[in-house]
């Protein structure tokens, strides 16, 4: 994979993470769940907050690129 196109893909995994957060912690006002916060949608901020961390890793992630080693082939004598 090039690096644009998983900088892309870690851009987009951060705003998946950012819209469960987001979901998890205002559920109770968009009448997802209860009007308390309870133990599933703390849940779903702690995995959305998660989820966009693994993201934006992926968007500062670069693999080492080794150079290729040539063994060099016994001289013939």
């Amino acid at each position: 994979m090039d690096a644009q196109t998983r900088k892309l893909a870690g851009w987009v995994i951060v705003a998946i993470g950012a819209i469960v957060a987001l979901l998890g912690a205002f559920a109770g006002v968009i009448g997802l769940g209860d009007d308390d916060i309870g133990p599933l949608q703390i849940g779903a901020v702690i995995v959305g907050i998660v989820v966009a961390g693994v993201g934006y890793a992926v968007t500062r992630w670069s693999p080492s690129v080794a150079e290729p080693t040539t063994t060099p082939s016994p001289s013939e004598t």
